[in-house]
């Protein structure tokens, strides 16, 4: 198996237990908590600063030989953070910081190297075409998985199905001893000071922080998932319920992934973004005001085609910029630290408005969101424009 599968498949399977995590594991949280969103808020809280904490104190060892060795121990960690709600069960909202901090430690020690390892296996011209085509295989999987994920929760309960998670990890396990580490850095130590020297004045990089520092509040780790998923709940009640809404919605990700992969150009990218974005944020706005089973649908077929849009275009723009010329050949660990830096500040910033939905009027909350999904749509736009600018 060449490296391009290995990290296809790697991408796949972490994907699947993202999903999970973003959607039963909300479920089985409120269910054990009796609806208290508070020690969710903690969770997510103490995980996405151990995230930042571990990627900054590893990123010498992220640049060396060794490298490859941090994925793995944050896939065996995986095991571990899983294994630990299965023993805790009930109990895990009385262990919420350590349950954190193992989520943490995993996503940190397998990000501080994974991003950099998929730029260099990924060349720029390939790079539409993988994500686009991930985006479809995932979509199918998610079709299946929260089917399967759902009805078993609901016949044996939420810790039984973790078996299944659990196997997964193996797999990714197995597969990250496959994969051939072949483009090491000549030098294992990083140099944030000239990187920032070096990128101070680039435009593309500068408005790709914006970007990120949105996507950040937003969809990536921020609060913004599971705010949606308990809305979902206060309609669709149980796991089987959620499993199936979660599949159909899972078809029409597949359709963009298959239509990003093949039929959309980059010419049409920011007309994309506009569109899609602005009937997200318009079906939100409406689902706020008058929550029922068809204002959420309609959101959720428009956040799932506006998300999963914005995020291709945005990722393909970030593992592209990754491989510029003054970055590509010893700046790559720099360049996803100042990322990391982005989204843990923006991560921070979400999740301590979760928390404080917890105090307060939700409503409130959920409406400063609309207001970061439009600087989210406004930055993704002119990061395309200053792109196109650059070349």
């Amino acid at each position: 198996m060449n490296n391009y599968k290995v990290l296809f498949s790697l991408r796949i399977l972490k994907s699947i237990l993202t999903s999970f995590v973003d959607s039963f594991f909300v479920l089985y949280f409120l269910d054990v908590s009796d609806n208290n969103i508070l020690p969710l808020g903690i969770y997510k809280l103490v995980a996405v600063i151990t995230v930042y904490i571990v990627i900054f104190l590893v990123r010498n060892i992220a640049k060396s030989k060794y490298r490859v060795n941090l994925m793995r121990i944050g896939i065996i960690i995986d095991f571990i953070y899983f294994l630990t709600i299965i023993l805790l069960k009930d109990k895990i909202i009385h262990h919420i910081y350590l349950v954190g901090l193992l989520y943490g430690l995993e996503e940190g020690f397998y990000f501080s190297v994974y991003n950099t390892i998929e730029s260099d296996g990924i060349a720029n011209e390939e790079r539409a075409k993988y994500r686009g085509s991930f985006t479809a295989v995932q979509s199918i999987l998610t079709i299946i998985f929260p089917l399967l994920f759902g009805s078993l929760i609901y016949s044996s309960g939420f810790i039984k199905s973790l078996l299944i998670v659990l196997i997964i990890i193996v797999l990714r396990i197995i597969l990250s001893f496959v994969f051939k580490d072949n483009n090491i850095p000549q030098s294992n130590r990083t140099n944030l000071k000239e990187y920032f020297k070096l990128t101070k004045n680039d435009k593309r990089i500068k408005q790709l922080y914006k970007v990120i520092f949105f996507d950040g509040i937003t969809y990536s780790e921020g609060a913004f998932s599971y705010i949606v998923t308990i809305y979902i709940i206060k309609v669709f009640s149980n796991s089987f319920t959620l499993g199936i809404f979660t599949s159909i919605f899972s078809i029409i990700t597949c359709i963009i992934g298959f239509l990003f992969a093949k039929c959309i150009k980059k010419e049409h990218y920011t007309s994309i973004i506009k569109i899609t974005m602005s009937l997200t944020i318009l079906s939100l706005g409406i689902m706020i005001f008058n929550c029922n089973a068809i204002t959420i649908i309609l959101f959720n077929l428009f956040q799932t085609i506006s998300k999963n849009i914005v995020i291709l275009i945005n990722e393909t723009s970030q593992s592209n910029l990754c491989n510029i010329e003054k970055i590509r050949k010893e700046f790559k660990g720099e360049f996803w630290i100042f990322n990391e830096t982005s989204y843990v500040i923006a991560r921070v910033i979400s999740n301590s408005l979760f928390i404080l939905m917890a105090y307060t009027n939700s409503n409130i909350i959920i409406l400063l969101f609309v207001v970061f999904l439009i600087l989210l749509a406004n930055s993704s736009i002119k990061l395309q424009k200053v792109i196109e600018e650059e070349k």
